[in-house]
């Protein structure tokens, strides 16, 4: 009968030993899972910075050719050393299907705006307006995937005294009738 205790220490530290490992195993899922949700929102952060610098670069291109039509190579390089390519490849593998499904959509749109600019396009222009307002609507709705996925409430335009994210309402290019030009002003 002396080998009871034995036996009963034996499965108490088998028991032990076991249960410490369900903890470790479920503690490293755990940080495994925040790693991966801290890279998918750095991923759509820098998607984001990264749309917004090739926006700010394509306006620049179609600000600074005056009536030129060689405006490809600059258009293009805007995207490019912006680095949506790059970082947009990361955010399809990494991201959630909300979120990329949010980031193609602007990306498209951002595409939108660069040929818009490649081909002729003023900041002025009806055509840059119309790929301009889709473009910033797609971003917005980018935005709010991130909210979403971060488990944050997903923000309405008026929560920001917005009437739409597009703003298309607020812009006199978009206002205008199409049979005449717009005032070449600024903004």
């Amino acid at each position: 009968m002396e080998w009871i205790p034995v036996v009963g220490v034996v499965c108490g530290a088998v028991i032990a030993l076991a249960s410490a490992l369900m903890v470790e195993a479920q503690h490293n899922r755990a940080q495994r899972r925040q790693h991966r949700e801290a890279e998918r929102v750095r991923y759509c952060l820098e998607f984001a910075l990264a749309l917004d610098s090739a926006h700010s670069a394509l306006r620049e291109v179609a600000q600074d050719h005056d009536g030129s039509r060689d405006r490809i190579r600059p258009a293009n390089r805007a995207v490019h050393r912006a680095g949506v390519f790059a970082t947009r490849e990361r955010l399809l593998v990494a991201g959630t299907v909300e979120l990329v499904k949010a980031g193609e959509l602007a990306y498209d749109r951002l595409i939108a705006v660069r040929n818009a600019v490649r081909a002729g396009a003023t900041l002025q222009s009806r055509e840059y307006h119309l790929a301009y307002h889709a473009f910033t609507e797609a971003v917005w709705q980018l935005r709010m995937a991130a909210r979403a996925d971060l488990d944050q409430a997903v923000l309405e335009p008026a929560d920001l005294d917005r009437r739409s994210w597009s703003e298309r309402e607020g812009c006199r290019w978009c206002l205008e009738p199409a049979s005449r030009e717009p005032d070449p002003s600024p903004a």
